[in-house]
């Protein structure tokens, strides 16, 4: 195996490459009415407003603020690990947001963090999916 330069990011599995994707990442752009979830390289943008057009307002506005910062930053964002979720006991969806000039699928669950959520948060698909796994690992056991 020979060495060879990192022309960008970290290593993948190295034991500092968390720590400092966080450090570089620090000031990532918020807005007051958003949230901004990071974790190692998985971040989710959330807001709320009991108006969906609002809510999509503001997460467009949001999301428009991270795609500046990330080319000023030289970063890119996949697009295709995207989701747009809208989380609501109602049937209502909130319209379509774009990043990168490319509209994000919009999707009834997401899986983020290894929780699986739905769009009426009634955790049926993470535990449907926990006990799956359980069932494999007593069936390993037997």
């Amino acid at each position: 195996m020979s060495l060879r330069p990192v022309l960008a990011g970290v290593p993948q599995g190295s034991v500092l490459g968390p720590l400092l994707y966080l450090i570089y990442t620090v000031e990532l752009p918020t807005l007051a009415n958003s949230t901004t979830a990071t974790f190692a390289d998985d971040t989710a943008v959330q807001t709320v407003h009991e108006d969906p057009a609002v809510a999509t307002h503001r997460l467009q506005l949001q999301l428009n603020k991270v795609q500046s910062w990330l080319k000023q930053w030289r970063m890119t964002a996949n697009e295709a690990k995207s989701v747009h979720v809208t989380f609501t006991p109602n049937k209502l969806t909130c319209p379509p947001v774009k990043l990168n000039n490319e509209q994000l699928p919009q999707a009834d669950e997401v899986k983020y963090l290894g929780i699986h959520l739905d769009r009426r948060l009634t955790w049926r698909k993470h535990i449907i999916t926990k006990r799956k796994q359980l069932d494999l690992k007593l069936r390993n056991l037997y």
